[in-house]
């Protein structure tokens, strides 16, 4: 006879699983709809996230060139940022205490954050074209 899950970590895997398709359909969406960057468009300035569309678009045809052309500071945050939400989700699922509350998580969000600042200002400068997504031309 198998044992059953307890009732809360039922609920609590519902929630991750809810969570996690909701995720999904969000990205999703905004690979299918492809919404303008309003910081491009307003100032004609790359932010941290331009080309991360085209970026993703390029590695679901194969094509991983294409992609480091499009974006590389996203090429490299998003697979740990996934790693981040499924493990934080897990933890939930398991009733433990979540990462966020960790000590080093704001400076590791710090972290991130600077590198993403730093990245936009690089790829605006002169010289770091390259940093531009590969359609660049605002």
């Amino acid at each position: 006879m198998r044992p059953s899950l307890h009732p809360q970590v039922k609920r609590r895997a519902l929630i991750a699983a809810g969570v996690l398709l909701a995720l999904c359909l969000g990205a999703a969406a905004i690979l299918l709809l492809r919404p303008e960057c309003l910081i491009l468009k307003y100032t004609g300035l790359y932010c941290a996230g331009c080309g991360t569309q085209r970026m993703v678009a390029a590695l679901l045809r194969g094509d991983f060139r294409g992609a480091l052309g499009q974006n590389l500071f996203m090429l490299a945050f998003l697979p740990g940022a996934g790693i981040y939400i499924v493990v934080e989700l897990l933890r939930f699922t398991q009733g433990k205490r979540p990462l966020y509350r960790s000590k080093a998580f704001i400076p590791a969000l710090c972290a991130a954050l600077g590198l993403g600042l730093m990245f936009t200002v690089l790829r605006n400068l002169p010289g770091f074209q390259w940093l531009a997504p590969s359609w660049a031309g605002p």
